[in-house]
């Protein structure tokens, strides 16, 4: 039976297509490698297409220094080589313009399609919305800024992701400008003197320059004020002061920003005679003249719809752009809004949908990423359930720092990757449908369980996701016969977008469509605006915010069009966990907040890593979303395709290597040809390295040419199967459709919060912590035959003593160890306390039990079991259930039950006592503990059963040998329970704790096994339930 629908679609259908005009065709017959063939078909074929304007103009919007080469090479002859080098260069393009949707200058474009019956006509008079290219614009602030009469009316303000490490501060640098790749991670750093701390702390809110020159002039009065203004100066050129002359992520239109800013500034802080400040006013106001200028025409392009004017607005405002910057290549970026008409129905949505939930189910990581598997772990042990801790102060290389994987994080990713019954799974279908010479698996609903990884109800389901398609169908009315096939191209991950940059070219009804795809009203959707690493990048994070959208800007002035109540401070925020999730809170409200990225920036490199950690955090521990991950297969040379129903989950793909076509010329054509062959490479596939993506047809010389070329600069190139021939009747051009879809189910609640607890040393806490390593099959024996002499020589020095077992879950391989924690009657004796601890491994260490000792900080988690009493009393309750799980591994060795079912008794009378009543607490159980399924072992389950009657007083435990122990602990637990219960009311809901403190039970009596504990959770359920209906029975009908 097929999986209950997890999304529903928003309505909002974004349609990605070529823009490619008849007659523009590569030269598909040259081959490049013919001396003879080059000067003559390859020369002609170059007059030709340049001879097209719309070809011109496309090109020279997309690679300005292309455009000036084919005009050189035209216009004289030329060696072979440098043919050669522009012909290949024109046909790439040609080649993507004809086969690619990816938006891109003129090359593609975008537009919106409605549901109802299926239509597709797309005309010709496509509208092109420029503004000044990212490199442009950061070149003339970069200017603008070392201008040393910088205007005192600028505001300014302290990067906000700038932090304070050893006495220094310390900020990102980002790429050079003209850089092709971001790099490696950079720091600029200043020391905190005196008088730049104070300007530092001044700037921490945005403040004019005339006034902080002021404040630490009057402050350091002894300092004159041009040395203020030349330290200034100073912490703006080196990026620690941020100026209002940058433009946010969120001014769609950076000029129009600049210009604006410009006229707010009448002013300069000029020093000198009164002739040399009006000529510096003059050339100001020139200045000006020139950006208000080019702003305009770029408006009136914008608005235009005579397509030669537009053309001719392009050339115009290029030509003054590079005179007021020059050495500058491209001065403007490009989006364009197809002249469009497309609709379709519904079922081509609800489609999407199955797909949707069909990757969702089938995802390696239905429980997160294991870097942030890790870190939810990591920050429960360090911080507990709860707590709120301030980004900045997690994020410090004191606290967690980032995930591992980050730029910049303290641990790597891990090189190995563990090998999964899902693996297995997928690897014996491919392995059967090679055997079979078949072209695809089809999956079945039968198929999908065995792929699934762990169990579905407990993933947490992405608030948001994003399902880029191909549509193929022969003609518009077989999609509305249902004849019609989806293939997947894109998943982006939840916390990116590959509609909100183009959200400008969207009708008001369609935004607030998108707009409406984000909305919580459980939380604070905000969008995340930042410089990217790479100047360049800014062409692609430009995205305005959606009407009442909050915005979160990091390293960078909030917008002033953006109200400062929508405006998300960094210093307001907080990290909280749940025994399943992360949180990010807005402190001053509490609120929880969901930070996004509106578009799809690489966040692995591209993107800084404060900004990609609080997109993620929100949803870290969320399934995770995306293309059908090949695990182990994904080194495979050969993948057949992969569907389920009419969706094509994974098209077909090869992976070529430099090992398999050697040699040159015809023994490189007869290599590639036995290549194909062998594998059963069809003609039309698409080329793939990283993000670039080239349509080839390995039939024709050119395109294999192409592929040569791209394969002697790389080890393998991936090769995926293209459209086939008849696919795009319905709308004749390469087409791609962007579905944002919504979860169905309801988000979840924030957990009770709390600050976290002071993190006391070893050696100056009254709570010790220590660890046994050691083989846990040994832990029972030190607990039931060593521990308890231990505690009675500590005598007056120890309060209270618990335990706890460990085992890391996501790091199967590493050490366990036993934790004791023990409650000093005051700091001063923990030297005595860890001197003792340390004789008694040494004598355990004599006795083959444990390895080794290590003492560790310790930290209480008020956010999860209450502050001040109530977590005194929770220490309480965790001493006396110690007592309970170490007299219950004696009633098992001594009776021959299983501790599993003497623990199923002991979890649903420890729930009985950590309620108001009995019967409420055995409810509490069964709601908190999952119901299961399968069948549970008939003795355990009578054993539980018995154990755990509520009648007599622990009656059938005490007719046990060695039951008494084990009855008087429960009672004492009970006790405790109880009274902790009482003290918990005022300040939480017990629910939360009850579950931890059942789970907290199994792990000290059995161990950690998350199958052994759910098990034991079904016995204890049973119990529960078997009590109630004793309760019931015994009161009569009601």
């Amino acid at each position: 039976m097929a999986a209950h629908r997890r999304f529903r679609h928003s309505g909002l259908v974004l349609v990605r297509a070529t823009t490619c005009p008849d007659g523009v065709t590569p030269p598909r017959t040259l081959d490049p490698a013919d001396p003879s063939a080059l000067p003559r078909e390859g020369r002609a074929w170059l007059e030709q297409v340049w001879a097209r304007t719309d070809v011109r103009e496309a090109v020279e919007l997309a690679s300005p220094a292309l455009a000036s080469e084919v005009d050189r090479v035209l216009a004289d002859h030329v060696p072979a080589r440098r043919l050669r080098r522009t012909v290949m260069s024109l046909a790439s393009y040609m080649l993507r313009w004809e086969g690619r949707a990816t938006p891109f200058g003129l090359f593609a474009g975008v537009t919106t399609a409605g549901i109802g019956p299926a239509v597709a006509k797309i005309g010709t008079a496509h509208q092109p919305v420029v503004r000044a290219d990212a490199e442009w614009i950061a070149g003339l602030v970069e200017r603008l800024e070392q201008d040393e009469a910088l205007p005192g009316q600028l505001t300014v303000m302290t990067d906000n992701a700038g932090i304070v490490r050893d006495g220094r501060f310390i900020v990102s640098r980002r790429a050079e400008l003209g850089a092709r790749s971001p790099g490696a991670m950079r720091e600029a750093s200043v020391g905190l003197t005196t008088p730049i701390k104070y300007a530092l702390e001044q700037a921490a809110t945005p403040i004019e320059l005339d006034a902080l020159v002021e404040r630490v002039s009057r402050r350091f009065s002894g300092v004159g004020a041009n040395q203020v203004q030349r330290l200034l100066h100073g912490l703006v050129g080196g990026g620690f002061l941020i100026t209002s002359l940058r433009p946010p992520s969120t001014a769609l239109d950076p000029l129009e920003y600049l210009v604006r800013m410009h006229r707010t500034l009448p002013t300069l802080a000029t020093a000198g005679d009164e002739e040399a400040g009006n000529r510096k006013l003059g050339e100001v106001s020139a200045f000006q003249d020139q950006l208000a200028a080019i702003s305009t025409q770029i408006a009136q392009h914008n608005t235009a719809t005579d397509q030669s004017q537009t053309a001719s607005l392009r050339a115009a405002v290029t030509t003054r752009m590079r005179a007021l910057q020059p050495g500058t290549d491209h001065v403007l970026a490009a989006d364009l809004r197809l002249n469009a008409h497309i609709s379709l129905p519904s079922h081509v949505l609800e489609e999407t949908e199955r797909a949707a939930d069909v990757l969702l189910r089938v995802s390696a990581q239905p429980f997160g990423t294991a870097a942030w598997m890790d870190y939810h772990s990591r920050f429960r042990a360090r911080y507990g359930l709860g707590a709120l801790v301030p980004v900045r102060e997690l994020l410090a290389d004191s606290g967690l720092g980032y995930p591992h994987g980050y730029l910049g994080a303290p641990r790597a990713r891990p090189a190995w990757r563990m090998l999964t019954e899902r693996d297995a799974v997928l690897l014996s279908l491919i392995q059967e449908a090679a055997m079979a010479r078949a072209e695809e698996i089809a999956l079945t609903d039968a198929d999908l369980r065995p792929l699934e990884v762990g169990d579905q109800a407990d993933a947490v389901v992405p608030r948001r996701v994003e399902l880029g398609v191909a549509l193929h169908a022969v003609s518009a009315e077989a999609i509305d016969r249902g004849d019609f096939e989806l293939r997947v191209v894109a998943a982006p991950r939840a916390h990116t977008s590959m509609i909100g940059r183009f959200a400008h070219l969207l009708d008001e009804s369609d935004r607030a469509r998108l707009a409406g795809s984000y909305t919580d009203d459980d939380a604070i959707v905000a969008l995340l605006s930042f410089p990217p690493r790479r100047p360049h990048n800014d062409n692609v994070v430009r995205v305005a915010p959606h009407s009442g959208t909050a915005v979160l800007p990091l390293s960078e002035h909030a917008d002033a069009t953006v109200s400062d109540q929508r405006v998300i401070r960094l210093a307001d925020l907080a990290v909280t966990a749940d025994a399943d999730q992360m949180y990010l809170v807005q402190r001053s409200t509490r609120r929880r907040v969901i930070a996004h990225l509106p578009h799809a920036l690489d966040t692995s490199v591209q993107t800084p890593p404060l900004a990609r950690f609080l997109a993620e955090v929100a949803d870290a521990r969320s399934a995770v979303f995306g293309p059908l991950d090949l695990g182990a297969a994904r080194t495979l040379p050969y993948v057949p395709r992969i569907r389920y129903r009419r969706t094509v989950l994974s098209g077909a793909r090869w992976l070529l290597t430099s090992d398999h076509v050697t040699g040159v010329g015809d023994e490189w054509e007869t290599g590639i040809r036995r290549w194909r062959d062998r594998w059963r490479v069809p003609a039309r596939v698409v080329a793939c390295q990283g993000e670039l993506r080239l349509p080839l047809d390995l039939n024709k010389p050119l395109d294999r040419h192409l592929l040569r070329s791209r394969l002697e600069r790389t080890e393998h190139i991936e090769l995926r199967e293209d459209t086939p021939p008849d696919a795009l009747g319905w709308i004749g051009r390469p087409t791609e459709l962007v579905i944002p879809m919504v979860a169905i189910s309801p988000s979840r609640p924030l957990p009770v919060t709390a600050a976290p607890s002071l993190v006391r040393q070893p050696g100056d806490a009254e709570l010790l912590r220590a660890h046994l390593v050691g083989n846990p099959a040994r832990f029972d024996a030190v607990l039931t035959g060593h521990l308890p002499a231990l505690v009675e020589q500590l005598g007056g020095s120890v309060r209270r003593w618990w335990i706890r077992r460990h085992r890391d879950l996501i790091r199967l391989e590493a050490e366990q160890y036993l934790v004791l924690l023990f409650r000093l009657t005051d700091s001063s004796q923990y030297g005595t306390v860890a001197a003792r601890l340390a004789a008694f491994t040494t004598d355990l260490r004599g006795r083959g039990l444990v390895g080794q000792l290590m003492l560790t900080p310790a930290t209480e988690h008020p956010g999860h079991y209450g502050d001040g009493p109530a977590m005194e009393a929770a220490e309480n309750v965790f001493a006396a259930d110690t007592a309970a799980a170490i007299a219950q591994i004696g009633l098992a060795d001594s009776s021959g039950i299983s501790g599993q079912a003497i623990a199923a008794a002991s979890m649903a009378h420890l729930a009985a006592a950590f309620a108001p009543d009995p019967l409420s607490g055995y409810r509490a159980l069964t709601n908190c503990l999952k119901q299961g399924a399968g069948r549970l072992d008939p003795g355990s389950r009578d054993h539980a059963l018995r154990l755990g009657d509520a009648v007599g007083g622990f009656a059938a435990v005490r007719a046990l040998p060695g039951g008494d122990a084990v009855a008087s602990a429960w009672q004492a637990r009970s006790s405790a329970a109880a009274a902790y219960c009482r003290v918990l009311r005022g300040q939480c809901d017990p629910v939360e704790p009850l579950k931890t403190l059942l789970h907290e039970h199994h792990v000290r009596a059995l161990g950690l096994d998350p199958a052994h504990e759910a098990a034991t959770g079904r016995l204890a359920r049973a119990v529960a339930l078997r009590n109630l209906a004793t309760a019931q029975a015994s009161d009569g009908p009601q």
